[in-house]
Order: C-alpha cells, then sequence, then structure tokens
C-alpha cells in the first residue's frame, strides 16, 4: 500500500488536497494535529491537521463479479485445515464453515436449508457446491436499517469495557465530516463511572467538531448526533440499571451495540444477550484485524434478530470502517 501525508490549515482544507492528488478512490488511513510552533502556539486555533491517504492497489487476483476468490476443500489452497468436523453426509463446504467458527447448530440450519434447495446430493465440483452453499448463507442475511442523517435522534454506543466503543465513534464520525457529508456534535457523558475518554474530546477538536459532556437539546443545525459512554459491567444490574435509566433520559436514541470480534464466541454471545434487553438497533463489531475467521460473525446473524451495521479493525481513524455485508464475512482466499 502506497501512503502519502499532506498538510493543511484544517481538516476540509486537508482532505481537498488527499482528492486532487490521490483521486477519488483515497482512503483515509490516520489524521492528526499539528502542534503550533514559536508565538502562534500562544494563539487559540492555530497548528495544522495532518492527514496520511492511501490509494488501494489493485488486487494480485483478479475474480470475475459475482465469483468467490474462495474454493473451500480444494487441494491447491495451502490453508486447509488438518480436521475438519466429520458428520455424515455434511457437504464438505459447510464443514469447511464450521472449522471456521461456524457453530454446529446453525451449519445443521444451513445444510438443512441448502438440501431443501439443492437436493441432498451435493454437486460434484467443489466450486459448484461453493456456489450454492455461499447463495443459500447469504439469504439469511439482513441489512442494518438505513438511518436517516437530521432527525434530532442521537446514535448512543453501548458494550461492555474494552469492545472499542469510542474508537468506533471515531472512525463514524470522522469519515462522515472528511467526506462533507454532515455536521456533527458529540456528547461524552459519564455512567456509572466516570467517562475517561478524553482521546475523544481531543480528536473531535482536531476535525472540528464540539464534545459536551453534559446532555442538552442541540440549539445548533448538527444532523450527526453521537453519545460516547463508559463500558457498561454486564454482571452487574445495578450497572445495567443505571444504563437503562440514562438511555431512558435521551430523546428516542438510536441504540449500537459494540462487540469485540476478537472475543470467544461463547463469552460474544453471552454479551449479546445481557444487552439485548435494551433494545439495539444493530451490532459493531470491532477488533476484525485481531480475529481473521469473520465466519464466526455468521452465528450472530444466524443466531439473534439483529442486524450487523459496520466492521471495524485497527485503532487508526478512520482506518478499517465498513459498512457491514454478507460478502465480507465468507472465507476469502486465492488459488495458486
Amino acid at each position: 500500500m502506497k501512503l502519502a501525508t499532506f498538510t493543511a490549515e484544517n481538516a476540509s482544507a486537508a482532505i481537498r488536497l488527499v482528492h486532487e492528488n490521490l483521486g477519488p478512490d483515497a482512503i483515509i488511513v490516520s489524521v492528526r494535529k499539528i502542534p503550533a510552533t514559536g508565538f502562534s502556539r500562544l494563539l487559540p486555533g492555530n497548528g495544522q491537521i495532518e492527514v496520511t491517504a492511501s490509494v488501494p492497489e489493485t488486487p494480485r487476483h483478479r475474480v470475475p463479479p459475482g465469483v468467490d476468490a474462495y474454493i473451500p476443500f480444494d487441494e491447491r489452497l495451502e490453508d486447509q485445515p488438518s480436521e475438519m468436523p466429520q458428520r455424515p453426509h455434511r457437504w464438505r463446504s459447510i464443514a469447511w464453515l464450521e472449522s471456521l467458527g461456524l457453530l454446529a447448530e446453525f451449519a445443521d440450519r444451513l445444510e438443512n436449508k441448502v438440501r431443501s434447495i439443492h437436493g441432498a446430493v451435493p454437486p460434484p465440483m467443489p466450486i459448484a457446491e461453493w456456489n450454492a452453499v455461499r447463495d443459500t448463507l447469504a439469504t439469511f442475511w439482513r441489512p442494518a436499517r438505513t438511518i436517516q442523517a437530521g432527525t434530532g435522534r442521537p446514535h448512543v454506543f453501548i458494550g461492555p469495557p474494552g469492545s472499542g466503543k469510542t474508537t468506533a465513534l471515531c472512525k463514524w464520525l470522522t469519515a462522515s465530516v472528511l467526506r462533507g457529508e454532515n455536521r456533527a456534535r458529540v456528547w461524552r457523558l459519564d455512567g456509572e463511572t466516570a467517562n475517561t475518554s478524553e482521546f475523544l474530546s481531543i480528536h473531535a477538536e482536531m476535525i472540528g467538531v464540539p464534545v459536551d459532556r453534559f446532555w442538552g437539546e442541540p440549539a445548533g443545525a448538527e444532523e450527526l448526533l453521537f453519545v460516547d459512554l463508559p463500558g457498561v459491567d454486564y454482571h452487574h444490574q445495578a450497572s445495567l440499571k443505571v444504563l437503562r435509566e440514562l438511555l431512558f433520559s435521551l430523546p428516542q436514541p438510536h441504540l449500537h451495540l459494540v462487540l469485540n470480534a476478537a472475543y470467544d464466541t461463547t463469552l460474544l454471545f453471552e454479551q449479546f444477550n445481557a444487552f439485548a434487553p435494551f433494545g439495539p438497533e444493530d451490532v459493531i463489531f470491532t477488533h476484525l484485524d485481531e480475529e481473521p475467521r469473520r465466519v464466526k460473525l455468521w452465528n450472530f446473524v444466524l443466531g439473534t434478530n439483529c442486524s450487523l451495521s459496520w466492521l471495524s479493525g485497527g485503532q487508526k481513524i478512520p482506518g478499517e470502517f465498513n459498512r457491514a455485508e454478507s460478502s465480507l464475512l465468507f472465507p476469502h482466499t486465492n488459488p495458486r
């Protein structure tokens, strides 16, 4: 990946330089504020914005549209698991998905639907079998609701400590502001514990977004409203009660449950079930840079009624922050 760095007086000017020099396909990798020097450092508002961006390289292997680069259990692939689940009459590509993290109960559910559509006998060619399984699995996908800006309803990020709520908020906020899509405002509120995310305030200030420490009805024309809360220990009912009271005080919030995808699936379901009574609209999965097997996230598509909205990886802002799509959860690898 080829990186280029640009500096300007503000975020808008910096992003304009990125687009002028790298084109519309440029991806913002990081943003940071450069402190002023000399006498100018004594004056408010001085300093520059540094933006690092890249242009995606052409994929090494080009794949025709609609065709997966992944061919399951094919002998040409290097990363075959040493063992796959041995289940009678299991389509081998479903066994492959199970070996990558799909729970047995959902593998059985998938196979039942595949058989109802394609019959009990899988196609003789591996790629034909995989296409059938992949297309059937995609029918379970529920796209996240499209949320209209400017409604006055804040986006509130909830979840356990360490799930990456503040980083996810910063990524969403930064991507929207730098693209010039919306004006935004952020509330950094305390919960049962103090909200110590000073990083959020610093980053928002850097891109020109106001941050409030106490909730109040927005007086400006901001279209995107974000609320950052401390992580909640979901084992303690008292902590969950405080969260419920805080959410009740906000005007019809959009609730986004943020979970760390690198955690064990059993623990993730435990966390999901603890926060499910709050009625989150969707789930944002973070730390995907630490979890190479995204197939495990299909367990939440098949095992819950909640949609996946964003997939986030790494600490760079905005960095990797993609709208969740079914194609992003399929295993991909390139044949030699």
